[in-house]
């Protein structure tokens, strides 16, 4: 693999991790289209970098990760007269709700890592963007009617939400469905507005990012040698500024705009796929 190829790989993964039109998808797609090798160290390598991404959510999200910090530091060293208050207990209990979001997944992605990765196929990935899409259609559509525009806020996260947006987030599996659409899917059925659906789309991906990423690398390090490793390096830190820099973009975005726009893209891509690859 080329230094610009794995730098336009890293581009790309910024850009569409967060957003709900599956990175995994369009990595495949780049990946083809730069005709890069298929080989174990490249795989490795669009996981590994994924490490960028987790790096944008941690700078945006800062000021939360400080108080989740912050509240399980007065519990362990209880210095301040206020460590039970209602405030930080609220805090640790949130950041456990988080945590525990990411089990089905770990679950799951574990016991069928072998049969997942033989799902990685053009024509898969077409068919996801398609349900993906047609479903975030029939939200906005349809269901964000019903609500009246009763709409939840991040505040409102519980252990219900953490678990069945936990099980949602299991539809990222398939490749080219987007752990970000499945998430924002689920957060919205649940009640969330657009916003709070795409926060709590960052922040439970955190986990399952950490998770991928650290397992790829302790599994496939030995295959990555010394130069893509100074690719790898160079990647992680265009994901990071890239995935900032769409996070918040995306957030501005749902203040103003529903998400017809990536449901009708993601229809077209499918349909190009389908015609050019089948």
């Amino acid at each position: 693999m080329k230094f610009l190829d794995s730098v336009l790989l890293s581009v790309v993964e910024g850009v569409t991790e967060f957003l709900p039109v599956s990175s995994t998808g369009h990595m495949i797609l780049a990946q083809r289209l730069l005709e890069i090798e298929d080989s174990e160290a490249v795989k490795a390598f669009l996981v590994i970098v994924q490490a960028g991404a987790i790096l944008a959510v941690l700078t945006v999200f800062w000021p939360t990760f400080l108080r989740w910090i912050r509240a399980w530091f007065c519990l362990i060293f209880p210095l301040q007269r206020n460590s039970g208050s209602a405030a930080l207990i609220g805090d640790r209990v949130q950041s456990v709700f988080f945590a525990v979001s990411v089990v089905p997944f770990a679950i799951l992605g574990y016991f069928n890592r072998e049969f997942i990765k033989s799902l990685f196929d053009v024509r898969v990935v077409a068919y996801a963007l398609l349900v993906g899409g047609l479903l975030i259609l029939l939200d906005e559509w349809v269901l964000s009617r019903r609500r009246g525009g009763k709409e939840r806020n991040l505040d409102s996260f519980g252990l219900l939400d953490a678990l069945v947006i936990g099980l949602g987030q299991c539809c990222a599996l398939w490749p080219g469905f987007s752990r970000s659409a499945a998430t924002i899917i689920v957060g919205r059925w649940r009640g969330f507005s657009r916003t709070a659906a795409a926060e709590v789309s960052f922040l439970v991906g955190l986990p399952t990012l950490c998770g991928t990423a650290l397992y790829e690398m302790k599994s496939s390090w030995q295959l990555i040698d010394s130069e893509m490793r100074v690719q790898l390096a160079v990647g992680i830190c265009v994901a990071w500024l890239t995935a900032y820099a769409c996070v918040k973009s995306f957030l501005i975005f749902l203040r103003r705009f529903p998400l017809t726009v990536f449901a009708y893209y993601r229809i077209i891509v499918a349909g190009l796929l389908l015609y050019f690859w089948s």
